[in-house]
């Protein structure tokens, strides 16, 4: 028969509670990590507080902040709130401290520092008992500082990650503001040319032809006058050509798809195939409008930079709520440029098209390969999220 000492079981027993205290600290930090990623920044603070107390069997806590303008905050709280007061005006500082009878009605209080990445305390967890209690021992400080540099690092991604967000906001409304005086330069500019250069052009035109049909005009002069009747002509529908670029009439009188089909007008002068896959003709919104125009347009200017396009097919239709625009050549083909790498002249306009895109709460996507032709599309929601950007 085995006989097992009393210090054999009482040390048995040691072993069996420090075990389980160790799995209680695991269960603390593996649990509330858990918890805390589950959580937004602003509902993390309760949730430690509460599992803090009830690892420690304290009564309540708060978690102090220091805020943008210096001042200390209670953000979070948990437990009586005369409590939490208490605890509220205890002073703290950036370690872990107990702090035994910090006031007449408070006999034990915790204060957990949080700490951000440069190791400067920015708040803390302060627990407290109304009761006298023992203080919790040394391992189990450890954990519940742990648990608060848990909590700490929950607060500082959310706030990076909010600070990350409010920059984006802030570039896209400046690439918004761009855009948008951009457009309006070119519509300046395109009245401008409309009603300086292109009447003046007109007049010189037809005073010229006027010329040519004089009586008194002998041979030689009326053929020295053809080329330059040409010249004319020519400079007329160049600046017409213009006008239209910079901002097309047939956009802002009929819509997309027809401003689209004069700008595949360029193509076809070429001797270019162009094949309309779907040409869906509804109004859309300005903004929607504009953005797809301008990224058709660039399009179609690559494509007639390169002699080697082949045939050129475009869709345009609705899907749903959403508006879709594919431009494909069967061309040469190319490797395309990793996004943000190309400081070329195409490389610049792809990112202009992936901005526009996203600017509307929309998707662009570019394949090109070679010998297997390129491919762009452009998927913008019908309805804007905000408001209108071009």
């Amino acid at each position: 028969m085995l006989h097992t000492s009393p210090d054999s079981v009482l040390a048995l027993r040691a072993d069996y509670r420090q075990a389980q205290s160790r799995a209680a600290r695991l269960r603390l930090l593996v649990e509330s990590g858990r918890a805390l990623n589950a959580l937004p920044a602003a509902e993390s603070g309760a949730l430690a507080l509460q599992r803090a107390c009830s690892f420690c069997a304290m009564d309540g806590g708060v978690l102090l902040q220091i805020q943008a303008d210096g001042r200390v905050a209670v953000t979070a709280g948990f437990g009586p709130v005369a409590l939490q007061q208490q605890l509220a005006n205890l002073p703290w500082q950036g370690a872990t401290q107990v702090l035994e009878n910090p006031q007449p009605e408070l006999p034990l209080a915790l204060c957990l520092p949080l700490y951000a990445a440069s190791g400067e305390a920015f708040g803390a967890l302060l627990l407290g008992n109304a009761s006298a209690m023992r203080c919790p021992d040394e391992e189990d400080l450890e954990a519940l500082q742990l648990l608060a540099t848990l909590l700490a690092g929950h607060l500082q991604n959310s706030q990076l990650m909010d600070a990350l967000s409010a920059r984006e906001r802030s570039m896209s409304e400046l690439v918004h503001q761009q855009m948008t005086a951009q457009e309006d330069e070119r519509a300046r500019v395109a009245y401008d040319l409309h009603d300086g250069l292109a009447q003046t052009l007109a007049g010189l035109h037809q005073h010229l032809q006027g010329f040519a049909q004089h009586r008194q005009l002998n041979d030689d002069l009326r053929t020295a006058l053809a080329p330059i009747l040409q010249l004319a002509q020519r400079s007329m529908g160049e600046t017409r050509q213009a006008i239209s670029g910079l901002r097309p009439t047939l956009l802002d009188d009929f819509g997309l798809a027809p401003a689209l089909d004069r700008e595949l007008d360029r193509l076809r002068a070429l001797g270019r195939p162009v094949q309309w896959l779907q040409r869906d003709a509804q109004r859309l919104r300005p903004a929607v409008e504009i953005a797809l125009f301008r990224i058709g347009q660039e399009a179609i200017n690559n494509i007639c930079k390169h002699t080697d396009a082949g045939a050129v097919s475009l869709d345009l239709h609705l899907d749903g709520d959403t508006v879709h625009l594919q431009v494909e050549d069967q061309g040469q083909g190319f490797i395309a440029p990793a996004q943000g790498t190309s400081t070329d002249g195409q490389g610049i306009g792809l990112v202009a098209m992936r901005e526009r895109c996203l600017l509307l709460d929309g998707h662009f996507s570019f394949y090109s390969q070679p010998g297997q032709g390129t491919r762009l599309q452009a998927r913008i929601p019908r309805a804007l999220p905000d408001q209108e950007q071009p």
